[in-house]
C-alpha cells in the first residue's frame, strides 16, 4: 500500500486517528466497538480504518502518516523507532501492549468453569511461543492445581504464526487426536482461543472420545462464527474486549492532548463464560452412564424410549436407573425429555424454522405436542421463548 497521510487539522477539526485492528476476527470488531464508543461519547473523532487480518504485516505507511493518533494491535518490525505520532498499543501476540486482556484470568475463568461441573482431570491445548498462549495457560494450570489437580499440556505441534497457524493441519489432528485418546478421562480441557477449541472438538471426534460426556471443551474469545459452527457448539470465556478498545481511546485522547498517561499497562478481566453444548454436562466417572448419555444426545429427537437406551449398554435397566438418578439427578426418561427440550430452544433462538418443523425435528409428531411440553418444562410458550431470544438481543456471558 502506498503512504497515506493526512492533511493538517484545523482548529475545531476533530482529531484524525488511524485504527490499525484485526477485523477478520471478533476479538479485534468488538475492541474496535468500544473505541467507537468513547468517540461517540468524547469526540467526534475521524478514523481511517481498513479491513486487516491477524497475519498482515505492520503497514509501512505509518511511519510517515502524519495524523494525530494511532491505535495499533499489530507488531512492529524489531528495532524499529517509535511512531511519530502518540500511539497505544494493542499488540499481545508477543509485543508489550498499554492495554490487554487478562489472559491468566481467562485461563483460571476456564478452570473454574470446569471445576463447578465436577472435573479432576484436565489438560491445556495452546499455540507454541504466544505470550497470551502461554498466560492462559498459566492461569488454567494454577488455578487446578491449587485444587490439587494436575494439568497436562499439549506440547506438539510446530510453532504457531498468525500467517500459517497450522502448517499441516493433518499432521497435526493425528497428532492432537492420538494426544486426547490417550488422556485420563473424564477431563476438563481448555482451549487458548476459539479456533483452537474447533481443533480440539476435531480431535475428539478423530480419537472416538465424546463431547462433553469424556471430555468437555472450553474456548476463549467467544468468537461467534468458531463457537455456533462447531460441532458441539463451543463454550468460551468471554473477554471484555468493548472495555479494552474504551480503555485504549481514553489514553490516547490524553495523550494527543499532551497529557501523561500510566506506564503501567491497563489489563481488563473477562466478563464470564458462554456455556454452550461442549461443557454443560457435569463430569461422567462411569463408562456405561457416558455411553447412554452419548447414545441419547444422538438419538432424542428421534422417538427413542428408555428401552432404547438400554439396548445400547450392557448393564441393567435397575442399575442404569440408579445411576441416572444418583449422578444426574434426573430418570432416564426425563434425561431424553430434556434433550428434546434443549434441541427446540435451539432451533427456536438459532434459527427461523416453522413451528412445525421445530415440532418435527424435535421428535415431536405434533405441534400441540411439542407445545405442552415445551410450556411444561419452560414455564413459557414457543412463540414467546423465541421472540424473548431473539438474536437481535445480544446474549450475555454466564457463568
Amino acid at each position: 500500500m502506498s503512504n497515506f497521510s493526512s492533511t493538517p487539522r484545523k482548529p475545531g477539526e476533530p482529531p484524525h486517528v488511524a485504527l490499525v485492528v484485526q477485523t477478520s476476527m471478533a476479538y479485534g470488531r468488538r475492541i474496535l466497538e468500544g473505541v467507537a464508543r468513547y468517540a461517540r461519547e468524547n469526540g467526534p473523532w475521524s478514523f481511517y480504518l481498513e479491513p486487516r487480518s491477524r497475519q498482515d504485516p505492520f503497514p509501512a505507511w505509518l511511519d510517515s502518516w502524519d495524523g494525530d493518533g494511532v491505535i495499533a494491535a499489530v507488531s512492529r518490525p524489531q528495532g524499529a523507532p517509535p511512531l511519530r505520532v502518540p500511539t497505544v498499543d494493542l499488540d499481545d501476540q508477543g509485543g508489550r501492549p498499554d492495554v490487554q486482556s487478562d489472559h491468566q484470568a481467562i485461563g483460571a475463568l476456564a478452570a473454574d468453569h470446569l471445576l463447578e461441573r465436577g472435573f479432576k482431570k484436565f489438560a491445556f491445548f495452546g499455540y507454541p511461543g504466544f505470550r497470551w498462549s502461554r498466560a492462559n495457560f498459566e492461569g488454567f494450570a494454577a488455578r487446578v492445581r491449587r485444587e490439587g489437580f494436575d494439568c497436562h499440556h499439549y506440547s506438539g505441534g510446530q510453532t504457531a504464526s498468525w500467517g500459517h497457524q497450522i502448517p499441516a493441519w493433518e499432521e497435526e489432528m493425528e497428532t492432537v487426536a492420538r494426544w486426547v485418546a490417550a488422556l485420563p478421562k473424564p477431563l476438563g480441557m481448555m482451549a487458548c482461543n476459539d479456533f483452537r477449541g474447533v481443533q480440539a472438538l476435531e480431535a475428539c471426534r478423530r480419537a472416538g472420545v465424546s463431547v462433553p460426556e469424556e471430555v468437555a471443551v472450553v474456548g476463549a474469545d467467544d468468537d461467534p462464527i468458531a463457537c455456533e459452527m462447531a460441532h458441539p457448539a463451543l463454550s468460551s470465556v468471554v473477554p471484555d474486549c468493548p472495555a479494552i478498545g474504551f480503555e485504549a481511546a481514553a489514553r490516547l485522547d490524553r495523550m494527543m492532548r499532551g497529557e501523561r498517561v500510566p506506564r503501567r499497562p491497563a489489563v481488563v478481566p473477562p466478563l464470564g463464560v458462554a456455556v454452550r453444548h461442549s461443557s454443560e454436562f457435569t463430569a461422567i466417572e462411569e463408562p456405561c452412564l457416558a455411553e447412554a448419555l452419548r447414545y441419547i444426545r444422538a438419538n432424542a429427537c428421534q422417538g427413542i424410549r428408555v428401552d432404547d437406551v438400554l439396548e445400547s449398554v450392557t448393564v441393567s435397566r435397575s442399575k442404569l436407573q440408579r445411576l441416572f438418578r444418583a449422578e444426574l439427578g434426573r430418570t432416564i426418561h426425563e434425561v431424553i425429555a430434556r434433550e428434546r427440550i434443549r434441541r427446540i430452544e435451539r432451533l427456536l433462538i438459532e434459527t427461523e424454522l416453522a413451528y412445525e418443523e421445530i415440532a418435527r425435528r424435535s421428535g415431536f409428531a405434533y405441534l400441540g405436542y411439542m407445545s405442552t411440553a415445551f410450556r411444561r418444562a419452560t414455564g413459557s410458550t414457543p412463540v414467546a421463548y423465541r421472540r424473548q431470544h431473539s438474536r437481535a438481543r445480544p446474549p450475555g456471558p454466564t457463568l
